[in-house]
């Protein structure tokens, strides 16, 4: 990107990861940086998980391959939930509290983003963290420092004219990833290729119009063809 274009970009949208960070603030230093929004709520849907797992520890065998079998429904939201669904979910959460706790409040930090100011999001976010289930709080330390740690940047996202995600970026990147499984040992080039020249595909896609907002912002996802970081977030780093 030449220097000049560098200074019409207003918004950039990225994963928590420091590197894209400090990367940002020292080459768009005029840039408003905005954390996806998917890699953060996926991280709730991790502390439940965590919570989903550990009950299995006191079931029996069976009990545990169905929990197990059932771990998608749980992780759903409540709106998208069938009426069969919901049967098995309240089976689960009506045998074990500490389920329905830790669903609820995955429940509750999705919710924060219904916020339709910065100011709502910010008073949602800190009853959110000052309600976390008794017992539950290593369950959620992960999410709650990453919040933290970057809080300006995930606020930042109900200050722009529209939602600001890594969605774009990240579809094309899952089409490479699909295309470097239809055929493993690629080389890099031979990839670059086929995503650049080759124009058939299993399934056509519908056409899509690329938002003139979107030309202005950048999206930062993780790196294709590099090591599989955890598709998300490096707690490490955070």
């Amino acid at each position: 990107m030449k220097l000049k274009d560098r200074q019409k970009v207003e918004i950039v949208s990225m994963d928590m990861w420091n590197p894209y960070r400090a990367a940002v603030k020292a080459v768009l230093p005029q840039a408003r940086i905005v954390v996806d929004k998917f890699h953060v709520v996926r991280m709730a849907n991790d502390a439940l998980e965590r919570v989903r797992k550990g009950l299995r520890k006191e079931l029996k065998p069976s009990q545990s391959r169905t929990l197990k079998g059932d771990r998608k429904i749980l992780l759903k939201r409540a709106h998208e939930v069938s009426d069969r669904e919901r049967l098995i979910m309240e089976t689960w959460t009506g045998a074990f509290p500490q389920l329905l706790a830790a669903y609820e409040h995955k429940e509750r930090f999705y919710g924060i983003w219904d916020a339709t100011t910065r100011l709502q999001a910010e008073a949602a976010l800190d009853e959110w963290i000052a309600t976390i289930p008794k017992g539950q709080k290593e369950v959620w330390s992960d999410l709650v420092r990453a919040v933290g740690n970057w809080r300006e940047e995930t606020m930042t996202y109900f200050e722009t004219d529209m939602p600001v995600t890594n969605a774009y970026t990240e579809s094309i990147n899952r089409l490479a990833k699909d295309k470097n499984r239809e055929g493993r040992g690629y080389s890099f080039e031979v990839m670059r290729a086929r995503r650049l020249y080759t124009t058939k595909h299993k399934k056509k896609a519908p056409t899509a119009k690329v938002s003139p907002f979107y030309k202005k912002t950048i999206g930062y996802g993780l790196p294709d063809f590099a090591e599989e970081l955890n598709y998300g977030v490096d707690l490490s780093t955070i």
